[in-house]
Order: C-alpha cells, then sequence, then structure tokens
C-alpha cells in the first residue's frame, strides 16, 4: 500500500543514473501512451482561482434594471463572469476531443513517476502545442506537476484512462491529487454545463 502523504508535505525524488533514465523512460513510455490526459485536459482548462476569491474580472453596474451597463456605456449584455473553479463541459470534450485517449496523451505527453522504482502518478511534461489557448495564462496545470490520482484511480493502465473517458458525459467532478514543486495538493473541479 502507497503511503500517501500530507498536504503541504516536501517531498524528495532520488536521481537516477543515465542507464536507469533510460530504463525508465523505455518502459514508461509504453504505459504512458495512453494513460494521463484526462487529468491535464480537464485542468488545463480551469483558470486558477485568484487570492482571496477576488476576480479579475471588471464589474459594471446597471443604470437602469433592464439594462446592463458596459465599459463602453452601451446597453450590451455582458456575459456572468466565469465561477471560480469549474471545468465547463464543452472544454472537458475540447481538451479530450471527445474522449480521446491518444489525442490526449499525445498533446500531454506523461511520463511515469516512480520514485524509488515503483509507479505513483505521472508526470506532465507539456500543454497542448497544437491547441495552446486550451491553457491559457491562468490555468491550474503547468509541466513538471505530478499528477498521483484522478477521481480514486492512478490511470496506471490505458484501460483505465479508457474507462474514465468511456464516462466522460457522466463525469461530476474531477478530484485530482499531485505534487506541484514538491507540494503535495487535493483539488476538485466541478464539471458543469455551459453557459447560456
Amino acid at each position: 500500500m502507497a503511503m500517501r502523504p500530507r498536504p503541504g508535505a516536501k517531498l524528495a525524488t532520488r536521481g537516477l543514473t543515465p542507464s536507469m533514465e533510460g530504463a525508465r523512460r523505455r518502459s514508461g513510455r509504453r504505459r504512458a501512451v495512453a494513460s494521463l490526459g484526462l487529468i491535464s485536459a480537464t485542468l488545463a482548462c480551469r483558470p486558477q482561482p485568484s487570492p482571496g476569491g477576488a476576480s479579475d474580472e471588471p464589474s459594471y453596474t446597471a443604470e437602469d434594471p433592464g439594462e446592463a451597463a458596459s465599459p463602453e456605456g452601451t446597453s450590451e449584455v455582458e456575459a456572468p463572469p466565469r465561477p471560480e473553479g469549474v471545468i465547463y463541459r464543452s472544454e472537458l470534450h475540447r481538451a479530450t476531443q471527445d474522449g480521446s485517449p491518444a489525442y490526449l496523451t499525445g498533446a500531454l505527453s506523461p511520463e511515469p513517476y516512480r520514485p524509488q522504482g515503483r509507479f505513483e502518478g505521472w508526470v506532465i511534461t507539456r500543454l497542448w502545442p497544437q491547441d495552446p489557448e486550451l491553457c491559457a495564462p491562468g490555468c491550474d496545470l503547468q509541466p513538471g506537476d505530478i499528477i498521483l490520482s484522478v477521481n480514486g484511480s492512478t490511470l496506471q493502465t490505458p484501460e483505465d484512462l479508457s474507462n474514465l473517458l468511456a464516462r466522460i458525459d457522466e463525469i461530476e467532478s474531477v478530484d485530482v491529487r499531485g505534487i506541484r514543486e514538491g507540494e503535495y495538493y487535493e483539488r476538485s473541479y466541478p464539471v458543469v454545463a455551459d453557459p447560456g
């Protein structure tokens, strides 16, 4: 049974010799080809919450209750601000190309995370080079992030990812355990319908 680090714990990784690194890459690539996409896809689409819950979006007040004010003083109705911490269902479909494991792993190029030789998760090595707007500034995913589990699964095998993606239209939240810059974290991202 793998030990679970406590939130905020610093984690150390052991350096690998060049021959160990080569073996890790060869064995890991085979498994990585179909195993991490959903995690990264969903997180990349979600803006990172701002400190203190403040929104970067400007706010405008309407002078007439039936009319929304805009910066130019026109009567255009502003879109509601994006709720913090959510993933829109259309973003999930876009990031996964409607549930394709091959698309996701190609876009993210995950590498196995194997401290002390034992698989424990996936290291994200890139973010959608063919669609950079998908993970625009403010998203909660970075190259180097280590994803330990999504919705309770380590997504260690291609079948694990395929099973998760088969339920893409039923997923109500994406619950993630991971490591960023040596810090352990747990986050939950609700999946919601697109705004009207």
